[in-house]
């Protein structure tokens, strides 16, 4: 009556290979993740030879696909089992520089891993709502760079303290000052603050979290430029609406006492600012442009930083450390430190003299301007505008009787004459000078009018000096020394096993580089060059006759650096070439 109807039969459908290569896929998507979070974590929390981790966990991938065609379904457990043994090995490595709350073997490991499997979920998430974001305020982005510096200075090891570190940086103490020293913002609350004073604050912090020396305010057509001088290179670090840019103009020349209504001269003002312990000394530069004002902030830490540390923290050899200690404590004479502007001339010279006892000597500067409060020393500013020159200062000062002597810069022949008879009427003289080396500060110095005798008789010792950036101890790479370092010290092939080179990571902001130090070449005058000093010097001569006196010069001084792995040989001949 009813047809019979066959019901459909799956016998013939392959379940079996369909269960394994889905198998498969799901082992290579799970070491695929597993090798990206080792890399990450690896990286957030410097853990050494993270990327080895990374590496042998994608092997194990590799592995699971050939074996998985070579040798069947097998492989799917072998493979497995081998990033596991990777997979544990690394989380024991984690689990080392973590609190213990937050590790993964341990009784709370479970819920531990969940957290961490929410906590990625949530930052993903968070990057896919920024996407949609309009492009973020200066206030914003500069958060954002505040945040990545607090988080590159965190303790190894402590993702929490990273953390906290990125809030501190942003909610730092910090506070406005005048010229003397009172608040000039009658709040330190951000959210209390305008906009422009708020922008200003966040600039000036995320500067002084990187370390940097300058900040350049540079005007465009529809934009103002953020640039940081940091290890002495400019980098640029963002750009806002040229509306925005002018609000943070105004409040700048508002704090530095300038003239905010006047757009057309330049004009030159100092404030200062705290930031937790820190105090800054600022000085501000503005000059007109044709897009506009342009500024340029230096920042002074005149809370002291290397100087207050002497002379050992400078970067000198043992043997000129040695030789420099013996001169600076002479009774008389005259210490020039020489070398192009930037080159921390007045650094060394404030670490030179806080090696001599204040207590027991007279000790006064004349500076244009006073850079850094010293305590028990008599500091004097220049005043150009009041016709009060480093020659009419060091006139007077001679007459207090002062012991030591520091003049900020010689200039002209009146003051160099005058700073040479205080060397020879029983006084110590500090100075500097710009020039290229050591042989080149007596040519210099013939160049200004002094008279050959006075140099003979006056001058001490002269060092010059070029500030080198240090390679990044978190990236540097290992290389072969080129033949021309081997031949420079006549070296053998082999005798140098190896010498390092710039990489570039986050901890270095891809530079390569971390922090500077000095490279020097101190020239001691003895009778050998005293004689050859006259109106027209042979300056091969006197090279000559200053190596033979034991002079290295800056070249080899920074190549004697790079044998020690301290910095790169391309750093070096961009600094002495």
């Amino acid at each position: 009556m009813f047809a019979a109807i066959d019901n459909p039969s799956f016998q013939a459908f392959p379940w079996l290979g369909l269960l394994l290569w889905a198998a498969f896929a799901a082992a290579a998507a799970a070491c695929t993740s597993a090798t990206r979070w080792v890399h990450a974590t690896g990286q957030t929390l410097e853990i050494p030879h993270a990327d080895r981790w990374a590496v042998a966990v994608a092997a194990c991938g590799l592995a699971l696909l050939g074996g998985f065609l070579a040798a069947g379904p097998i492989a799917i457990p072998v493979a497995a089992a081998a990033a596991a043994a990777a997979l544990v090995g690394f989380v024991r490595k984690r689990d080392a520089v973590v609190p213990e709350s937050r590790r993964f073997l341990s009784r709370g490991g479970m819920a531990n891993i969940a957290a961490e499997v929410r906590a990625a979920s949530k930052r993903a998430t968070e990057r896919q709502r920024a996407e949609k974001q309009p492009a973020p305020t200066l206030a914003e982005r500069l958060k954002a760079l505040i945040g990545g510096l607090g988080k590159a200075k965190a303790k190894r090891g402590d993702p929490a303290a990273a953390e906290g570190v990125a809030t501190a940086a942003d909610n730092g103490v910090f506070t406005f000052l005048k010229k003397d020293g009172t608040p000039a913002i009658a709040t330190d609350d951000p959210e209390a603050m305008s906009d422009n004073v708020r922008n200003s604050r966040k600039m000036l912090m995320a500067a002084m979290r990187a370390e940097a020396t300058d900040i350049h305010l540079e005007p465009q057509e529809q934009q103002y430029f953020v640039r940081f001088r940091i290890d002495g290179v400019l980098q640029d670090i963002d750009k806002m609406p040229i509306q925005e840019g002018r609000g943070v103009m105004s409040t700048l020349k508002v704090l530095s006492d300038m003239n905010i209504a006047e757009r057309r001269r330049p004009q030159d003002g100092t404030f200062a600012a705290t930031l937790d312990a820190a105090k800054y000394d600022i000085r501000a530069a503005s000059t007109p442009t044709s897009y506009g004002e342009k500024m340029v902030l230096r920042l002074l830490q005149s809370s002291g930083g290397v100087m207050k540390s002497g002379l050992d923290s400078i970067g000198l050899r043992p043997q000129v450390l040695k030789r420099l200690n013996e001169i600076i404590h002479k009774p008389y004479g005259m210490f020039l430190v020489v070398g192009p502007t930037g080159s921390g001339k007045t650094t060394t010279v404030y670490a030179s003299l806080s090696e001599i006892d204040a207590h027991k000597h007279n000790i006064t500067t004349i500076e244009d301007p006073v850079e850094y409060r010293l305590e028990n020393i008599t500091q004097i500013a220049v005043n150009s505008q009041a016709e009060v020159s480093f020659a009419k200062i060091l006139r007077s000062v001679l007459r207090q009787d002062p012991d030591v002597l520091l003049v900020g810069e010689i200039r002209d022949k009146e003051t160099a004459e005058i700073a040479c008879q205080a060397a020879l009427t029983g006084h110590f003289v500090f100075s500097t000078l710009h020039a290229n080396d050591t042989v080149a500060t007596i040519t210099r110095l013939l160049d200004l009018g002094l008279d050959p005798t006075l140099i003979q008789t006056a001058v001490t010792a002269v060092l010059g000096q070029r500030l080198a950036r240090k390679l990044c101890e978190k990236c540097k790479q290992k290389c072969d020394p080129p033949p021309g370092l081997l031949k420079k010290f006549k070296l053998r092939d082999g005798e140098i096993g190896h010498i390092y080179r710039e990489k570039g990571c986050e901890h270095c902001r891809g530079t390569g580089f971390k922090g500077r130090m000095g490279i020097h070449e101190l020239l001691v005058m003895n009778d050998g060059i005293r004689d050859l000093i006259s109106d027209q010097p042979v300056v091969g001569d006197l090279k000559k006759a200053a190596i033979k006196s034991g002079t290295q010069t800056l070249q080899i001084d920074g190549l004697m650096k790079v044998i020690k792995g301290q910095t790169s040989v391309s750093e070096i001949l961009r600094v002495t070439t």
